[in-house]
């Protein structure tokens, strides 16, 4: 299939919300959204938005015009399915779609919603967890925390391009969580591919104990180390995905270190326990932040989380913050999830050279210099994009 056929295909669906992302050119990012009077579209510079109205009938030649040129990944929603249309740095085209969580199987006047990770199959660590009966079914009190995990899933399984056969993972702070059973579940089980995980964690005992499940799963390509990812030495090759999901503090900013120095191709970071700019914030022009403890805190999160988006923009990331539901249904729910783009820091030139003033006036106006932000320093400040 070609690139034509391609935006044929999904255009064909009249999609009610197009996301245009994987920025190839001077936009960053494109919304199309439909109207009442055909679509509205939004297309972002780094500091400006510029909208225009079109007939439904234009919509090929809208998308053709930005995809590849300016885009490289096209996600189209229609009110039952998902279609993502990647475009590999080789300029390989790949179309693919699914059934979203809000499509249905009906009978009768049950409604069974289509999951990446279905009610019905007897996984080991969702039966382990108390998510499913033996028999595979979601005991009732754990409906939320099944959707949750489809959610988690489904954030990282859109990132991945459709015939990729084989992931390596890191796993910084694995703790005894077991969403990286289920990961490697979902890539190694179900779909079939070639998966490594290696999950570090500070504590012996959890290593422990997390090997052994892994060898009563049969998880060979699933292994867990003792380390301290801030000084030890760590896994040496080539690296696909990042994965922080309970790295407390500042062993969030050496795993994030870690994933930009192997230029892995996706980071999926879920911060916590952000204690190291609440511990020295300060400010004369917006003390309002800083004045009362309980703001003072959840502003220090946010302000270390942004700052860890825009360093990873720096680094030739494109970066969301997403709005992720904590497992544990704590109050901290953002989800920082990036994709390395094509051609790295050196086509990110332009997007550091914007965010870079904005990340020092920050850092000067609250007096905190991060810990990521010490260890890119002569990364990002310097001409060396390599």
């Amino acid at each position: 299939m070609d690139i034509n056929e391609a935006i044929e295909k999904m255009a064909k669906a009249l999609p009610k919300r197009i996301i245009l992302s994987k920025s190839a050119g001077e936009w960053r990012r494109c919304e199309i959204d439909r109207k009442d009077f055909g679509y509205q579209r939004a297309l972002y510079s780094q500091k400006q938005v510029f909208h225009r109205n079109f007939k439904p009938e234009e919509l090929v030649t809208e998308l053709s015009e930005l995809v590849p040129a300016e885009f490289t990944r096209v996600n189209a929603f229609t009110s039952d399915r998902e279609y993502t249309l990647m475009i590999s740095s080789k300029g390989r085209v790949n179309l693919s779609s699914h059934a979203t969580q809000s499509s249905a199987q009906v009978t009768g006047h049950n409604r069974v919603k289509n999951y990446l990770i279905p009610e019905g199959e007897a996984i080991p660590a969702l039966v382990d967890m108390g998510v499913f009966t033996k028999e595979g079914r979601v005991v009732n009190s754990m409906q939320d925390k099944f959707r949750q995990i489809n959610r988690f899933v489904e954030m990282v399984s859109e990132c991945i391009e459709p015939g990729t056969r084989q992931l390596n993972i890191v796993d910084f702070g694995c703790g005894k969580s077991y969403l990286t059973f289920i990961l490697y579940y979902y890539f190694a089980v179900k779909r079939g591919m070639r998966v490594k995980i290696i999950g570090y964690d500070l504590k012996a005992d959890v290593v422990e104990h997390c090997s052994a499940v892994a060898e009563k799963y049969g998880y060979e390509g699933l292994r867990f180390v003792h380390a301290d990812v801030s000084r030890d030495a760590l896994y040496g090759e080539r690296v696909d995905m990042i994965v922080t999901l309970h790295a407390c503090d500042t062993a969030t900013d050496y795993a994030l270190h870690y994933a930009i120095e192997k230029g892995a191709d996706y980071i999926f970071s879920y911060p916590c326990c952000q204690h190291e700019i609440n511990n020295t914030i300060t400010s004369q022009n917006l003390n309002v932040l800083t004045r009362y403890g309980i703001i003072k805190e959840r502003f220090s999160a946010l302000l270390t989380d942004a700052l860890r988006a825009d360093l990873l923009e720096c680094c030739g990331y494109e970066t969301q913050v997403l709005e992720f539901i904590d497992l544990e249904h704590t109050p901290k729910n953002i989800m920082i999830r990036a994709s390395l783009r094509p051609g790295g820091p050196k086509a990110s030139a332009a997007r550091k050279k914007a965010l870079l003033p904005e990340i020092n006036s920050a850092l000067k106006e609250f007096r905190v210099e991060p810990t990521l932000y010490k260890l890119l320093h002569s990364r990002i400040s310097g001409e060396d994009n390599t």
